[in-house]
């Protein structure tokens, strides 16, 4: 189809929650340390149904020009992160509106953390067993 926007109309809503789903399933285990942050890389494959699908997730991802591709990407990333870390993370809540942060858009904002499962607390999900005797 000519002219049909693929990104808007089938895959930015997918990828987002896909994102949103991935961080509420470990945000138990990542640590908050003040003042600090993490980068994260996703990668992902897009099947012939415009289905994204998460292939893993890399903390510290690696951020060398492997190609003249990455190297457009990493360099637009690093400048973009730098203006959400220190341009928006440093101004006033009022004029937060106003920052340039690139390319960077807020993707999802929680009101709270995603609860545990209460029948998840002491779980053991230890398989044991015994040799089958003859």
């Amino acid at each position: 189809l000519k002219g049909y926007d693929v990104w808007n109309k089938e895959l930015k809503k997918k990828i987002r929650k896909m994102l949103v789903w991935s961080l509420e399933c470990v945000q138990d285990m990542v640590e908050h340390r003040k003042n600090s942050s993490e980068l994260y890389g996703y990668d992902l494959m897009v099947d012939e149904n415009m289905t994204p699908w998460l292939i893993e997730v890399n903390s510290s991802p690696a951020m060398d020009y492997s190609t003249p591709i990455t190297k457009r990407l990493v360099k637009e990333c690093l400048e973009d992160t730098i203006k959400v870390l220190v341009d928006y993370g440093t101004a006033s809540t009022k004029k937060r509106s106003k920052v340039d942060t690139g390319k960077w858009k807020l993707a999802h904002r929680s009101k709270r953390a995603v609860d545990k499962p209460v029948t998840s607390f002491g779980l053991n999900l230890c398989l044991e067993g015994r040799s089958i005797k003859k």
